[in-house]
């Protein structure tokens, strides 16, 4: 419920925004279902053809690379085509794919999440082993500290906290916060080589998708679909008006009574449209994987989990030290950090997984909204409308999953 469109559009994600794309007859399912096996079968012939015993510091980093990719696919298709690990432990996750000198610990058909965040949780911690020490040649490539910040990611949905702090706090060393200039700079959010960024896409002339890309989708500015099309992605109304009137991160959103200056272009944008995803020619924006904030908040979370609410706000400081000078709070609860989550990482590709770990529903019917009268819901944290279900062409192909397996389809009315 943080972003918001300003139109119904063209269609492009717009189910997906009303939560209507989530059936096993819909090309969205299969697409997140293919796309992460697809990865895990990349990763298999890599771990295959590399051995364990491997000394070429290069090789052992790829197949230290592979096995963090297999443990983060099937980490993010356990969260998407199953309710979240705490409370479901026993429940069916997804299969679990693996090399053929590991087949006695594959799973062909739903292996419970318990089994599957075991296999996770090895692939990660084997994976960061073999990568320690490696340089990596630049930054698209998975490197020690960024498959540390992937585990870290885990670790909150399996409420692991002291793994959640060391991965978080392993992840994070050496690399700067922005400032609060560099935070509203031009490059802060489409450039691979900005300082806070640790992991992203370097777009090219070779690697541009133009208009069927991110940018199209986000950027405000350009000739996409969220820019001159006209379907602009707005942060939330409700969540825009909860900040600090002192946050430089108001200056990320246009709003005509937030006090900064616009171009002619930003003024005609309605309020509460982001600016924050800022234009690059030819689009060749680059895309944001990790950054260190993210790592900052997994820490301070973790920490607040745990009972420390006052290492919690020290470890958050660092971070809102350069977002608010009003900020400094002695303690702060896991809610509070979740709070500056939705704030700083707006738009990166967190909300929807911060919800199911976190097992908060979706309001967007309040007085006030911005939200689309498509998609003004009310919906339970448990609600199967934030889950997929099992793509049709799998239980047709698959020996291992039938009907009987399926996720159950959502009933309940979304407008409450």
């Amino acid at each position: 419920d943080d972003l918001a469109f300003h139109v119904r559009g063209s269609g492009w994600f717009t189910y997906d925004y009303e939560l209507d794309y989530w059936a096993e007859q819909y090309k969205r399912p299969f697409f997140y279902w293919n796309f992460f096996y697809s990865i895990i079968a990349k990763s298999n012939d890599i771990i295959a053809m590399i051995s364990a015993e491997v000394t070429d510091p290069d090789l052992k980093a790829y197949r230290g690379a592979a096995l963090t990719y297999r443990g983060f696919a099937h980490a993010y298709l356990a969260q998407m085509f199953q309710q979240t690990y705490i409370g479901n432990e026993d429940a069916p996750g997804v299969p679990i794919v693996l090399t053929p000198a590991e087949a006695e610990n594959a799973v062909a058909g739903r292996a419970p999440l318990r089994q599957v965040y075991a296999q996770v949780e090895k692939d990660f911690k084997e994976g960061i082993e073999f990568l320690a020490g490696w340089e990596r040649p630049n930054k698209t490539m998975i490197d020690e500290q960024v498959a540390a910040g992937l585990y870290s990611r885990i670790c909150l949905v399996t409420n692991n906290w002291d793994d959640a702090i060391t991965y978080a706090r392993k992840a994070r060393t050496g690399y700067p916060v922005y400032t609060p200039e560099e935070l509203l700079d031009n490059s802060a959010f489409n450039n691979i080589e900005a300082k806070e960024w640790m992991w992203g896409m370097d777009i090219t002339a070779e690697t541009t998708s133009m208009f069927a890309s991110f940018f199209s989708f986000m950027c405000s500015y350009d000739a996409g679909y969220g820019g001159d099309v006209g379907q602009y992605r707005m942060i939330d109304a409700r969540l825009y008006s909860q900040m600090s009137p002192t946050d430089v991160r108001r200056g990320l959103f246009k709003h005509s009574e937030s006090g900064y200056s616009y171009t002619a272009q930003e003024s005609a944008f309605p309020d509460y449209t982001n600016i924050k995803f800022k234009k690059v020619a030819n689009w060749e924006a680059d895309y944001v994987y990790m950054r260190v904030s993210e790592m900052i908040l997994n820490e301070a979370e973790a920490l607040a989990h745990k009972g420390d609410q006052a290492g919690a706000a020290t470890v958050l400081k660092e971070l809102m030290s350069q977002r608010d000078p009003s900020w400094n709070k002695a303690s702060v609860t896991a809610d509070e950090v979740y709070q500056q989550r939705r704030l700083e990482l707006w738009g990166e590709g967190f909300s929807l997984f911060d919800h199911l770990r976190l097992k908060k529903g979706v309001e967007r019917n309040y007085e006030g909204t911005n939200h689309l009268s498509s998609a003004r819901y009310t919906i339970a944290a448990d609600s199967w409308y934030l889950h997929f279900q099992i793509p049709l062409r799998e239980l047709d192909n698959s020996a291992d999953i039938s009907a009987e397996d399926q996720n159950p389809a959502p009933s309940e009315n979304k407008f409450q």
